[in-house]
């Protein structure tokens, strides 16, 4: 149960940061989003890691949290550009599709999960396909294609993160954790030292920011941690439903209507986590 707790903590927290991203993207250059929200969480892990007062591991795998942090900042990238020209309710869900990536990895490795799990994974990535599910008028098609490519994008990018973060979280999840929030961090410093975006930005706007990059950074310890209880394919599909709270969000918020399908789904994902849990 530990594993599952954490990760709904990962979801919910992924969730919140992706519906707030997803009003920040069309006000805000991605990039300067990025390296705002990408700061504030490379700084919360310094902080934690030195409250902690534990030195750095010398094990070799933590270099899989470097190469997530790069999989995972790119998948970022991706989704706030997919936010900036499409519906919250549309991207989100397509983003999460990066659960297919560590269920097939862990499943070719060996992980067997009990068959009531096995059909809560199958409920719960259908209930994502069902949510991703909306009828389009002829003015928005072209908008929200455009989104779903970059989403794709996302998919892949935190696909790629699940998988590496599962490595190295083994060997300390703080660490593997602030190793892949350096990675990151390096990384959109380079993006932004090469394409120069403007950096300032309204007052106004950086509560939000801040917190986008502080919910983002609690996702990824909650998951990293959670994969140290529990078999990835099940941590990645129960942290993977982070739409079901964006979408939630976007239709209370910014009443973005979900239709019959999209509620289906959500009663599909709150089955097969029902499931997971047993």
């Amino acid at each position: 149960m530990i594993a599952i707790n954490l990760s709904l903590i990962a979801c919910f927290c992924w969730g919140l940061s992706q519906f707030l991203a997803g009003s920040k993207a069309r006000a805000l250059p991605v990039l300067t989003l990025l390296a705002y929200t990408s700061a504030t969480g490379f700084t919360v892990f310094i902080i934690c890691t030195i409250i902690r007062g534990m030195p750095m591991p010398s094990d070799p795998n933590l270099v899989f949290a470097l190469l997530g942090g790069v999989a995972g900042i790119s998948g970022v990238y991706c989704l706030y550009r997919g936010l900036a020209v499409g519906a919250v309710s549309i991207v989100v869900p397509v983003s999460a599709l990066c659960a297919l990536v560590p269920v097939t990895a862990s499943l070719i490795q060996g992980e067997i999960p009990h068959i009531i799990q096995a059909f809560g994974i199958v409920a719960a990535l259908c209930g994502g396909v069902l949510i991703s599910l909306q009828k389009e008028t002829r003015v928005e098609k072209l908008v929200t294609t455009r989104g779903i490519i970059p989403a794709l994008g996302a998919a892949l990018g935190f696909g790629a993160f699940f998988m590496m973060m599962d490595v190295a979280g083994a060997v300390d999840p703080l660490w593997a954790a602030t190793s892949s929030r350096l990675a990151s961090f390096l990384l959109v410093l380079i993006a932004v030292s090469w394409k120069r975006p403007k950096l300032s930005i309204n007052a106004l706007h950086l509560p939000v920011v801040v917190m986008i990059g502080a919910l983002d950074a609690a996702a990824a310890l909650a998951y990293t941690t959670a994969t140290t209880f529990g078999m990835l394919s099940l941590v990645a599909v129960v942290s993977s439903l982070y739409p079901v709270v964006s979408v939630v969000l976007a239709a209370v918020f910014l009443k973005e209507r979900l239709r019959g399908s999209q509620l289906i789904g959500v009663v599909l994902i709150i089955l097969g986590i029902a499931m997971i849990s047993t």
